[in-house]
């Protein structure tokens, strides 16, 4: 009867096994968890994107212009520059709140996203994201515009960013997406 029972007994080696292969899925789960909310955040700012670019193109439809929110692409909305906190959209103390307002654009939620828009006519002088991949706007012989979206969740340091131009068919420029 006693041999029968340490048969059955588990040895110190095969429960830090376990131990050991508990912790390394933990520590897997955690990086999915990470990658998956900065997914979620990143679609987000992606959503947000393709309001502006749906109003911009409807305001364009009325005016044959697209409308200029933002004085250059560091002049951000709703807020002045990206530091990691979720702000409602409606922002009526901002400077930049009217401009806003016209292009018609809302969230269903805080974003903790702040967002750019420059336009211009043809012949105008593209103005270049605050990027550091070299992004080359073809020379615009119609109206266009440039969305740039910029976001530091971790506040240490340089932001993630999303960029877009009329002159592209729904291709984003992405900088520092491990943000």
């Amino acid at each position: 009867m006693g041999n029968r029972h340490r048969e059955r007994a588990f040895t110190l080696v095969e429960l830090l096994s376990v131990v050991a292969i508990i912790g390394v899925l933990a520590v897997m789960a955690v990086a999915g968890f990470r990658k998956y909310m900065n997914s979620a955040r990143t679609g987000d700012a992606k959503a947000v994107i393709a309001g502006i670019r749906v109003a911009e193109e409807s305001y364009r439809a009325e005016t044959m212009t697209y409308l200029n929110c933002s004085k250059a692409l560091d002049a951000y909305y709703p807020a002045a520059a990206p530091n990691g906190q979720k702000r409602h959209w409606v922002q009526p103390n901002h400077p930049l709140f009217s401009q806003w307002m016209m292009l018609n654009v809302v969230t269903d939620s805080p974003t903790a996203f702040v967002f750019a828009v420059v336009a211009g006519g043809p012949g105008g002088a593209v103005p270049k994201p605050n990027i550091v991949e070299n992004v080359n706007w073809p020379l615009p012989t119609e109206p266009w515009y440039v969305i740039q979206a910029a976001g530091d969740s971790q506040q240490n340091g340089p932001p993630y960013a999303m960029v877009i131009s009329s002159s592209f068919t729904g291709e984003i420029y992405v900088e520092n997406e491990t943000e």
